[in-house]
């Protein structure tokens, strides 16, 4: 069965690499956010307002991203014209991929670690909990899941999978090769 340029364009355009290459830029990705919160567990604060864990989770998580896909910043992503054909590589494309996968990245913890507080706040106070304190593990287990499903379909959805842009934000040779007025490309997850 033959597989469609539209099918092929959902993959995620990573470019094959030597594998030196990415051996580098996957101990790059996976020792970043390491090296993040070691900076941000050892920082001496400057003031009394510290920077919340937030910063720098989301620090490493945008640094993990670009160094996973750094491929694609270097060579480009497949942008699709409306019928589903190949129209060029495109490194602008790469760019609001990347943007848009480190900020759905950044989005995706936030109810995780919101919700469960709060609602266990007001858990803790019924009889139920108070009166039987073994149940509240499997309670808190039961939030975070239920946090995490809510979280992570909120979080991919805010982009959607085949993005659009615009032709004439893109490099001139992929302006020129369609004459649509703007093209889809694959943001990845």
């Amino acid at each position: 069965m033959p597989v469609s340029t539209m099918q092929t364009a959902m993959l995620p355009s990573l470019h094959p690499h030597p594998s030196s290459s990415r051996g580098t830029w996957e101990l790059s990705s996976v020792l970043s956010p390491l090296l993040w919160a070691l900076m941000c567990w050892f920082r001496k604060p400057t003031s009394s307002l510290q920077p919340p864990a937030f910063s720098c989770r989301d620090s490493a998580n945008i640094c993990n991203v670009v160094l996973m896909r750094y491929g694609e910043l270097e060579e480009g992503i497949d942008v699709l014209d409306a019928d589903g054909n190949l129209v060029g590589s495109s490194k602008i494309a790469a760019r609001h991929a990347l943007l848009e996968t480190a900020l759905t990245r950044v989005v995706l913890p936030m109810p995780i670690l919101v919700l469960p507080p709060i609602v266990m706040s007001m858990l803790e106070k019924t009889a139920l909990l108070q009166a039987r304190p073994r149940l509240l593990l499997p309670v808190q287990s039961l939030v975070c899941l239920a946090a995490f499903g809510l979280a992570l379909p909120l979080a991919i959805s805010l982009f959607p999978q085949m993005s659009e842009i615009e032709t004439s934000q893109l490099e001139p040779e992929i302006a020129q090769a369609t004459s649509c007025r703007t093209v889809v490309y694959n943001k990845g997850l």
